[in-house]
């Protein structure tokens, strides 16, 4: 026989939850309603946050995959024109990016992140076309904006990072053999040998995957230049060809319609357009207008925070949605109150 004192555990978890989602009524069901698919459209058709996965687009934005450590940027998705959230489906289009522009897009295909964040290079039709550092549309050089003048240094291949030279020197130099690659050798092959001899006994003494950046550094004090611009044509090699606005063939030079050639301004370290093509419009989320996150590199793209819609979005909104909160706090505090 049950007791009948014994505590009702159905009814305690009701209220735990009731206690979340407030009363369990037809008029707090359709609120909620509301609220979730409010929630759904803002993010699916007006502004959304995303983070930045890699660092490809160094210095302007800085990625990280870790949690809440790489900058995570604020998108305007009604820009380009709605689409059904979790699709590709556009449900109007008003037109697409200008070149520069930083954009959140879906990649059309090779692995790695799905979400990732470019700037706009190339437009559709134009014939795109990368030489010397500097980008060529329809035969003409096209330079940057002059504040992205020291930031934007396009190349036809990856460069691995400082560090990452040295540490690959290091590993070559506790081998010390001459490499099939190299064959036969010229003048700058020969003098990475010599250095490789000279550094061997110093690499072979230490852990190298353990090794620090600045351990790395110290290491490679008196190491050629010339060696380690030989070190960058090996791991040039062992990369994946760059093609789209590479080569001058126009299935790898003509953007074709409705498409965009997306480009990381950190070009020496991002997998970006230059390997996996052309980006389709409908593939865009929309244009990354700010860092919110973290708040000592909030930034500004565009301006918007000099404008009115962008003071209204940024303060206007918060503090209508504040002043709501604190009415509806008063009226329940004074209906608490006020005699039955």
């Amino acid at each position: 026989m049950a007791d009948e004192h014994a505590p009702d555990r159905s009814s305690s978890v009701v209220r735990a939850l009731e206690a979340i989602t407030g009363p369990w009524t037809k008029m707090n069901l359709l609120s909620w309603i509301l609220l979730i698919g409010g929630i759904f459209f803002i993010k699916g058709c007006l502004i959304d946050q995303y983070s930045v996965p890699t660092g490809s687009m160094e210095t302007t934005i800085h990625g990280d995959p870790r949690f809440f450590r790489g900058d995570r940027v604020l998108v305007n998705k009604w820009m380009y024109g709605p689409r059904i959230p979790f699709t590709t489906i556009r449900l109007w289009d008003w037109g697409g990016p200008k070149r520069w522009d930083i954009v959140v897009f879906r990649r059309p295909n090779g692995t790695g992140p799905k979400i990732l964040v470019k700037r706009v290079a190339g437009l559709p039709g134009e014939q795109v076309q990368i030489k010397d550092g500097a980008l060529y549309i329809n035969g003409q050089r096209t330079d940057p904006p002059p504040e992205l003048r020291d930031v934007i240094h396009y190349t036809t291949a990856f460069e691995a990072p400082p560090e990452q030279l040295k540490a690959m020197f290091l590993k070559l130099a506790r081998v010390n053999k001459p490499l099939v690659l190299l064959s036969p050798p010229d003048d700058a092959t020969l003098q990475l040998y010599r250095d490789m001899n000279k550094f061997h006994a110093r690499a072979s003494e230490v852990s190298l995957d353990r090794l620090t950046p600045e351990a790395i550094d110290k290491l490679c004090e008196g190491v050629s230049p010339i060696s380690l611009d030989v070190v960058q044509r090996l791991y040039a090699r062992e990369q994946t060809p760059l093609e789209y606005g590479v080569r001058p063939e126009p299935e790898f030079s003509q953007v074709p319609p409705g498409h965009y050639l997306l480009l990381g301004d950190n070009s020496g370290q991002s997998a970006d357009g230059r390997v996996w093509g052309w980006v389709p419009q409908n593939n865009l989320y929309g244009r990354a207008f700010a860092i919110w996150w973290p708040l000592n590199r909030r930034r500004d793209f565009t301006g918007f925070s000099h404008t009115w819609w962008g003071m209204l979005l940024l303060y206007g909104i918060p503090a209508v949605l504040v002043a709501l909160e604190f009415r509806h706090y008063l009226r329940e505090r004074k209906r608490r109150t006020s005699p039955t």
